[in-house]
This record gives C-alpha cells, sequence and structure tokens, in this order.
C-alpha cells in the first residue's frame, strides 16, 4: 500500500502513476471508441442536413464540428446524442482508469486492463446516473421556472405574482447555478468516486454534493496543479515522440533512401490533411514552439507507385496511433490526478483512507481463509477424541 502524505504533495505522483502501459492503453482504448462515436453521430448529422460526404471530408476531414452551422433540429439532436454517447464512454473509461490507479495505490500489481475495465462494465449505471440525476434536478428547475413564466403573462395577476415571488426565483436561480457547478465537479469526479468506493449513483452524488460544499478551495487549487502536471507531462511526451522522429528519420534517410523519405512525406501530408484543423489550435497555443511538440512545416503530396500509396497511408494511421498514444498519457495524467485529489479530500474531510478500506473480494478471501483455519483447528481434536473412544472400546473388549 502506498504511504500518501494527504496533501497537494501526492498530486506529483500522478504523472508517475499515469506513466505505465496498463493506464496508457485503458485511457487509448476509451479515447479512441468515444472519438469514433463522437465522428460517425457528426457525420450523420451533417450528412441529414442535406450536405455530401466529399463535402464534409474536404471541410472537416476527421475533426468535424456543427458549431456556428445552421442546421435543422433533428440534425441538431443527432449530434447532440453523439456527444453524450462519446461522454459516456469516455466517463466509462476515466473509470477504469481510476480503479487501476486506485488499486496500484493500494498494492495490488497484478490487477489487470481486463480487470479494469470489467469494474467499470459493471459500475456503468452509477457511473452514468449520477451526473444524470443532477442533470434532472436542474431540468426540473428550468422546466418549473418556464411554468411560471407562462404563468406571469397572465393579465395583472401575473406581473404582480411574479413580483411578489422575486426572492423566491432569486433563490431558486442561485441553487440551480449551485447544482451546476456541483455538475460539472460530478463529471470530473464521479468515476473517482466510484472506482474507490465501490459505492452506487447515491453515494457518487452526495459525494459530489459534499466535496463540492466542503472542499471547494482544494478543488480549484489542486485542480489546476494537475492541469498543470497533465499539461506538462503532455508536452514532454509530445517533445520526446518529435526527437524519436528525428533519430528515426536521421537512421532510415541514409540506408533506405529515397523510398522512405517518399512514402514517410507522402504519408506526413496525409495526416496533415486529416488533422489539419488542429494545425491552427497547435499554432494559437504553442505559438513559435510548435514545431518542437507537432508538425514543423506543411507537407506537400508525393507521386508513387502503388506500394508507396499504400505505404504511405500504413504509416500516416501509424503517426495518428502514436499521437493517439501522447493524447491518452496526458488523459491518464489527469484521471490519476483527480483520483489522487479524492483520496486527499475523503481523508480531509472525514478522516477516511479510502486505501485501507477492503473490498468485497478481500473481504470474502478473509472470511474462507478464517473457516479453513478453524476447519483445521477443529480436524485434530476430533481426530483425538475418535483415537480416545476407540481406545476405550478396545479396553472394553479385553475384559
Amino acid at each position: 500500500m502506498a504511504n500518501l502524505n494527504f496533501n497537494y504533495r501526492d498530486l506529483f505522483r500522478s504523472a508517475r502513476l499515469a506513466f505505465s502501459l496498463q493506464r496508457i492503453w485503458i485511457n487509448f482504448v476509451g479515447l479512441a471508441v468515444g472519438y469514433a462515436v463522437y465522428l460517425i453521430f457528426t457525420y450523420i448529422s451533417l450528412l441529414s442536413a442535406g450536405n455530401s460526404c466529399t463535402a464534409i471530408w474536404e471541410r472537416f476531414a476527421l475533426v468535424p464540428c456543427v458549431c456556428g452551422m445552421e442546421l435543422p433540429w433533428y440534425s441538431w439532436i443527432i449530434y447532440v446524442v453523439g456527444i453524450l454517447a462519446s461522454l459516456a464512454v469516455i466517463l466509462l473509461t476515466n473509470t477504469a482508469v481510476s480503479r487501476a490507479v486506485y488499486m496500484n495505490l493500494k498494492g495490488e500489481t497484478f490487477f489487470t486492463w481486463k480487470e479494469a475495465f470489467s469494474f467499470a462494465f459493471k459500475r456503468w449505471g452509477s457511473v452514468v446516473a449520477a451526473p444524470t440525476a443532477i442533470i434532472g434536478i436542474i431540468a426540473f428547475f428550468v422546466v418549473g421556472a418556464l411554468i411560471m413564466g407562462l404563468l406571469g403573462r397572465i393579465p395583472y395577476v401575473g406581473e404582480l405574482g411574479t413580483s411578489f415571488l422575486t426572492l423566491f426565483y432569486m433563490g431558486s436561480a442561485l441553487f440551480v447555478f449551485f447544482l451546476l457547478l456541483v455538475l460539472a465537479v460530478a463529471l470530473f469526479f464521479v468515476p473517482a468516486i466510484v472506482a474507490t468506493t465501490n459505492e452506487d449513483a447515491f453515494e457518487a452524488v452526495f459525494q459530489s454534493f459534499s466535496i463540492s460544499t466542503s472542499q471547494p478551495w482544494r478543488i480549484v487549487v489542486y485542480g489546476v496543479l494537475v492541469g498543470a502536471i497533465e499539461l506538462l507531462g503532455l508536452l514532454i511526451l509530445a517533445f520526446s515522440v518529435k526527437i524519436a522522429w528525428n533519430i528515426f528519420v536521421f537512421l532510415f534517410t541514409p540506408s533506405m533512401g529515397d523510398k522512405f523519405v517518399n512514402f514517410a512525406t507522402n504519408g506526413l501530408y496525409l495526416l496533415q490533411s486529416w488533422l489539419y484543423p488542429t494545425m491552427n489550435w497547435a499554432d494559437y497555443l504553442l505559438g513559435d514552439y510548435v514545431r518542437y511538440f507537432y508538425f514543423a512545416k506543411d507537407f506537400m503530396p508525393v507521386e508513387l507507385p502503388i506500394t508507396g500509396e499504400i505505404s504511405s497511408y500504413i504509416f500516416a494511421i501509424s503517426m495518428l496511433i502514436v499521437a493517439g498514444v501522447v493524447v491518452a498519457y496526458g488523459e491518464a495524467i489527469g484521471n490519476s490526478g483527480v483520483t489522487l485529489m479524492y483520496l486527499i479530500m475523503r481523508k480531509k474531510y472525514d478522516g477516511e483512507n479510502l486505501l485501507e478500506r477492503k473490498e468485497e473480494e478481500e473481504e470474502k478471501e478473509e472470511k474462507k481463509e478464517e473457516a479453513e483455519a478453524e476447519l483445521t483447528e477443529t480436524k485434530p481434536e476430533e481426530e483425538k477424541e475418535k483415537n480416545e473412544s476407540k481406545t476405550e472400546e478396545e479396553k472394553k473388549k479385553e475384559e
């Protein structure tokens, strides 16, 4: 079991905890599935609005977005459903990662990624239902406000009733704002709460309210610290991958020659054309330093034979997977940090060290061992009694 300090110093473990094939793989699979769900629903949304698949690909490629576009209502519904489904996948993935981190901190070094996903799927109802319940409460107040607004249209009585109830309405609006803050907290912390406590949706909602009211400054300060560690870890891995790419080019260019240069250049051109919206984001965030972590220049297509074209596509897909691994590591740092944050805050406000809490499997194992120990203790006594009874019978026969 890990010895935590239960303060901000523990958060610096998040980068090391995330740097594991298990945690990176779990995040990579979850992000890939969530991204695929988002991509499919967004394309369906745009297609339902009358756009052709070719036009959508030319405009968005692998990074589609409908923000700022004029679409019919049913296209927006399809898009929102895709976002919610993708969010559900990400919540389940975060639960699996948090469970893996939690078990690692408990000293369970043989806990596998399959067991982490199995736990997340068993608890999917709690993970999804907790934020949904908070959204339901917010929706109740919103619908109530709309109904009261309609009643306010009644001549004479409406405006008088609304003015008399202003204090009540303002209090309700303030409560809705608080619920929105709790919802934001729940989206980040529910996976960690479920993973560390193995409780249901009601407990997850209760804990979300508890940490929101008792630990608000820790949520903000610790969250900023974890975000900085996540960004730094992401940039360090991206920079390392860029160095690895330069070594790759340096070693293969002299030996393989133009064949390598041509299909690699064409592959990078394909990758840029698939992800070109992200290049603007990277330029905006990193400025002149973008060349140390992302594309350093624009690549142009190269005419190649059929084998070269196939190799270019395979190369581009491989490099896309590498980029996904970098993003997955950053997400794993965030999940590890949030898990540590909840362990710290739980210790602060109710004094419980969740790492010492026994799991159901551990309790069953202990009961089994105790039963076996009792059996081993009773067997010698039973044998002794049997031997004594035998000797008494033999004595009687002799007499």
